[in-house]
C-alpha cells in the first residue's frame, strides 16, 4: 500500500490553482465520476483526494501517504464491531494519517456499515462512504487512474501552451518584461529581472506576493552573482521558497566564467513542482537569448534606423548600406522591393508579435514593421505563388511593389531610400483592390495604368449604376448600343473612324449617339463625361 502512491516529499499542501495533477482531485469531484449507488453516510467537507488504496489490515496507516481514500470490507473490524473503543480507535489511526475518506464495502463481511463505525467517523470528523457490492474496488482504482490521466493531459496541454506564450514574448517590442509578466502570471509566482549591478530591471507578481528583498535578496544575488557560483540558489523564509537563476554570457573573451548579464529571481507560496520547473527552465533560456541578443547580437536594423531617423537623409552611403544589405537578407542578386500585409477579413485577430515574426520567416528579412493592423516590409523575396499561397495560409493577404531597379533603375543606393517610399506607395495602393479581390497582389502583374489599381467588384457596381438605363434595353439594342459607344469613344469622338470601324453609316452612327445620350441622360460634348463613360466600359463583363 502506498507504494506506487505519489511519495510524501512530492506532495505539497493543496494549492488552490492546482499545480500537479492530482492537487484537482477532491472527494466531491471524485464522487461525480463514480458509478451511482455510493452513499455518503457522514460528509465532513470536500478534500483534496491524492490516492485510492484498499486495504484489510489491522493498521494500514504506516504504509499510507496523507489525503488517501481507504476501501475497506471491514475484515479488521470482523471481531471488534460491537466493540465501540477499538472502532474508534482504529478510525483515529487513519484520522491520525490525514485519510481523506473512508469507503466500507459491503459483503462478504457486512450487510451494512456498522453504527459504531459510523458513530465515530461522526465523532472524529472524517467522511464515510457505503459502497454496495455492485461496485469493486478495482472499478474504483480504475475510475480514479483515468480522472488522474485526464487531469495529467490537461496539465501538459497549459504547460504546452504556456511555453508558447513565452516563445511569442521574443517577438514582442519588450521581450524580457513579456516574458517575467507570462512566467509570473502561469507559475503563480513573483518574478523579478535584475541586471548585473542588481539594479531592478523588470517585475510581475500576482496580487500579495512579494519577492525576495533587502537583506535577503543581496544574499541571493551574492551567490549567483559569484564567478564560480552555482546555476541555481535556493533559500526558503517565512514558508516562502526563494530562487535565483544567474543569466550568463556564452562569449567568454578568454576568460574562463562568462560573463553576467543579469540574474532572475522567483519567490513561491509553496515549493515549486515539475510544471513550474519546466516553465522557469522555458523562461530562463529565452531570457539568456534575448539578453545576449541585446548585448551581443546583430544591431544592423536598429543602427540603420537610427541613422535614416537622425540624419535625415534621402540617400544612404556605403555603410548606411551595408547596413541596409545585412538587414535585409534574402538573395543578395536580387533587387529589393516594398510588402504590404493585412488580415484576411473575417478571421480572428491574430497576436500581432506572432505575426511579425512569421512574416520575418516568410519574407527572409528583419526589416518588417507592424503598424494599425498591417505590416509593412522591405524585402528581396519575389512574389512566387508558393509564397503568396503560404501567406494567405497565414491569414493575411499581400500586395507587392515592383523591384527597385525597375522601379528606378538607377537607383544603387544614392536615392534608395527615397525609392523606397514610392516603392511603398505603389504597394498600400493596391490595397484596395486586395480586399476587393480577396487575394494577394503584386503590381509587376498589373498594367500600369489608374484602372489597374482600382478596386474591381466596387468598380464594377458603379460602372453598372452609371450604364444603368442602358443595360436595362433589350438584349440586340443594348449589345449594339455599346458597340457603338465603345467605338465612339476609342475613336475619340470621329464619326468617320467610329462607322468605319464598326461598320455602319455615320448617320448611324450619330443617330445611335443622340439616343444613348437621351438614355443615360448625360452631355456627352464634355469631356469629364467621356471619360468616365470610357472607364465604366471597362469593368464591364
Amino acid at each position: 500500500m502506498g507504494q506506487i502512491a505519489p511519495d510524501r516529499e512530492s506532495i505539497l499542501p493543496l494549492n488552490q490553482e492546482f499545480a500537479r495533477p492530482w492537487d484537482s482531485i477532491t472527494l466531491a469531484r471524485f464522487l461525480r465520476q463514480l458509478p451511482p449507488g455510493i452513499e455518503v453516510l457522514h460528509e465532513a467537507g470536500d478534500r483534496p483526494l491524492r490516492w485510492v488504496e484498499p486495504s484489510d489490515i489491522d493498521d494500514p496507516t504506516p504504509y499510507l501517504v496523507d489525503h488517501e481514500l481507504i476501501l475497506t470490507s471491514g475484515f479488521p473490524l470482523v471481531k471488534h464491531a460491537g466493540d465501540a473503543a477499538e472502532v474508534r480507535q482504529f478510525i483515529a489511526r487513519l484520522v491520525d494519517a490525514q485519510v481523506s475518506a473512508l469507503g466500507f464495502g459491503l459483503d462478504p463481511y457486512f450487510s451494512a456499515v456498522p453504527s459504531t463505525v459510523i458513530d465515530a467517523c461522526r465523532e472524529l470528523g472524517l467522511p464515510l462512504w457505503q459502497i454496495p457490492a455492485s461496485i469493486s474496488f478495482a472499478a474504483i482504482g480504475l475510475a480514479f487512474a483515468k480522472l488522474m490521466e485526464a487531469d495529467n493531459a490537461r496539465m501538459l496541454r497549459e504547460n504546452a501552451e504556456a511555453n508558447r506564450h513565452l516563445m511569442r514574448c521574443v517577438a514582442s517590442e519588450h521581450p524580457e518584461q513579456e516574458i517575467v509578466s507570462v512566467l509570473a502570471h502561469r507559475a503563480k509566482c513573483a518574478a523579478q529581472l535584475l541586471d548585473q549591478d542588481g539594479r531592478l530591471r523588470h517585475y510581475a507578481a500576482p496580487a500579495g506576493l512579494q519577492p525576495a528583498q533587502g537583506q535577503e535578496l543581496e544574499a541571493l544575488l551574492a551567490q549567483a552573482s559569484a564567478a564560480q557560483g552555482p546555476k541555481l540558489v535556493l533559500s526558503e523564509s517565512a514558508g516562502r521558497h526563494h530562487l535565483a537563476f544567474p543569466i550568463r554570457s556564452t562569449a567568454t573573451s578568454g576568460t574562463r566564467v562568462p560573463p553576467l548579464l543579469g540574474v532572475l529571481q522567483l519567490s513561491f507560496e509553496n515549493k515549486p513542482g515539475a510544471a513550474e520547473h519546466n516553465l522557469m527552465s522555458t523562461a530562463l533560456g529565452l531570457l539568456e537569448v534575448v539578453a545576449r541578443q541585446r548585448v551581443l547580437g546583430a544591431f544592423a536594423p536598429t543602427q540603420l534606423a537610427t541613422i535614416l531617423l537622425l540624419d535625415g537623409v534621402d540617400s544612404l552611403g556605403s555603410g548606411a548600406l551595408e547596413l541596409f544589405n545585412s538587414s535585409l537578407g534574402g538573395t543578395p542578386r536580387r533587387a529589393p522591393r516594398v510588402a504590404v500585409a493585412i488580415p484576411r477579413p473575417h478571421l480572428p485577430a491574430q497576436d500581432p508579435s506572432h505575426a511579425l515574426t512569421r512574416f520575418r520567416s516568410l519574407l527572409e528579412t528583419k526589416l518588417v514593421a507592424h503598424s494599425e493592423g498591417s505590416f509593412a516590409a522591405i524585402t528581396r523575396s519575389e512574389p512566387t505563388q508558393d509564397l503568396l499561397e503560404r501567406i494567405e495560409a497565414a491569414g493575411y493577404l499581400a500586395a507587392f511593389s515592383q523591384p527597385a531597379d525597375l522601379f528606378q533603375p538607377e537607383s544603387k543606393g544614392i536615392a534608395l531610400a527615397a525609392n523606397l517610399r514610392a516603392l511603398a506607395r505603389q504597394a498600400r495602393g493596391l490595397v484596395p483592390r486586395l480586399l476587393d479581390e480577396g487575394r494577394s497582389l503584386s503590381a509587376e502583374e498589373l498594367p500600369q495604368s489608374f484602372s489597374a489599381l482600382l478596386p474591381q467588384d466596387a468598380s464594377r457596381q458603379l460602372a453598372e449604376h452609371m450604364l444603368g438605363d442602358l443595360l436595362q434595353l433589350p438584349t440586340k439594342r443594348r449589345e449594339l448600343y455599346l458597340q457603338v459607344l465603345r467605338s465612339w469613344l476609342d475613336t475619340n469622338g470621329s464619326w468617320d473612324a467610329t462607322a468605319a470601324a464598326i461598320d455602319l453609316h455615320r448617320n448611324s452612327v450619330r443617330r445611335h449617339i443622340a439616343s444613348i445620350t437621351e438614355i443615360l441622360d448625360m452631355d456627352l460634348t464634355r469631356a469629364a463625361v467621356r471619360y468616365e463613360l470610357f472607364v465604366a466600359l471597362r469593368f464591364l463583363p
